[in-house]
């Protein structure tokens, strides 16, 4: 019963990770499987763009809130860095505050866009609902993330200000002899 558990949480942890690596892999058997059908047997199917289309907006969504989990964005910080310590931890966590807002209202924009979406795709008569739901499920995503962050920068000041260290390479790590690199 621990493994299940396990293996759930992971799943859970790791779904945004789950869905843009899937889409990548059929996003990239689709197109390879059409350029072989094209040019070997001449016979390409017209399908295989759409689907290429509809993987795609899950990267891109569904990714960039895999990217947001992690502190991935990049980030023009330059002011934030010039604060003391206390100071960037208040302006880290409002940020976060207004990022709640913003990607909320992303939510809400894309499931509006889903729930309206009339528009089939010309080959393979899909709804453009299929693609469209990718939108609110990444913004969802980080909005739950942000809500967490939040939380987590009044309650667990200290993990909080842990997800901005060493995320970027500030310019120390040198070259070793063997190709590596040391910091």
């Amino acid at each position: 019963m621990k493994k299940i558990g396990k293996a759930l949480l992971w799943l859970i942890s790791n779904i945004e990770e789950i869905i843009s690596a899937t889409a990548i892999a059929i996003m990239l058997t689709s197109i390879f499987t059409n350029v072989m059908l094209r040019y070997i047997f001449r016979s390409p199917t017209a399908w295989a763009d759409e689907l290429a289309l509809i993987c795609m907006a899950y990267v891109t969504f569904v990714g960039g809130a895999a990217a947001y989990k992690r502190n991935l964005h990049f980030g023009i910080d330059i002011l934030v860095d010039r604060l003391p310590d206390k100071g960037k931890h208040i302006m880290r966590a409002m940020m976060t505050f207004v990022f709640i807002f913003l990607f909320a209202f992303m939510t809400y924009l894309g499931y509006d866009l889903t729930v309206n979406a009339k528009k089939v795709m010309n080959y393979s008569g899909w709804s453009y609902k299929i693609m469209d739901a990718s939108l609110p499920l990444g913004f969802l995503s980080m909005t739950i993330y942000s809500i967490r962050y939040f939380i987590m920068s009044i309650f667990k000041p200290e993990e909080f200000d842990k997800r901005y260290d060493n995320v970027y390479d500030d310019g120390d790590a040198e070259e070793t002899e063997e190709g590596g690199v040391e910091v």
